[in-house]
């Protein structure tokens, strides 16, 4: 009696198992299964999408932060290097213009070393000619009183 009693469970226990699935009972197991697996594969690849965005992001946010350090180091030398020749071009630009003024200089006393003497020298010229000019004259004067 026990072993019937405990078969008669198992049996009743069982039972469901030997229900009949239609066609349309499978597909539609299968269709709520796949997208329960669609959803799931869909949160993963969303999830893994974050993170590999926020990643990303702020590995692109590193980068930027180094290479604005780097322009701006790179800006700042460039500004002291462009200053240093403003600098020396300015020093050279005072430097030309007193050059240029010893040079002026130079020219002018040159000029007055070689036009003074010259003015001298035609000056003595033009006194001497008025003076035989004034001999001639007086020669002449004297020859035609002695005539």
């Amino acid at each position: 009696m026990k072993v019937i009693t405990i078969l008669s469970l198992l049996l009743l226990l069982v039972s469901p198992a030997f229900g009949e699935l239609t066609k349309e009972d499978i597909r539609t197991v299968i269709k709520e299964e796949i997208t329960a697996s669609e959803k799931r594969t869909r949160e993963h690849i969303d999830l893994k999408i974050d993170g590999v965005e926020k990643s990303l992001n702020a590995r692109i946010d590193g980068l930027d932060k180094s290479l604005n350090a780097r322009i701006d180091g790179v800006e700042k030398s460039l500004n002291a290097k462009i200053d240093a020749v403003h600098t020396r071009i300015d020093a050279l630009d005072k430097r030309m213009d007193n050059m240029w003024r010893l040079m002026i200089g130079l020219f002018g006393l040159v000029t007055a070393t070689i036009a003074i003497p010259q003015i001298i020298i035609a000056y003595r010229d033009r006194g001497r000619r008025e003076m035989q000019t004034e001999i001639r004259q007086l020669r002449e004067k004297i020859e035609a009183m002695s005539q």
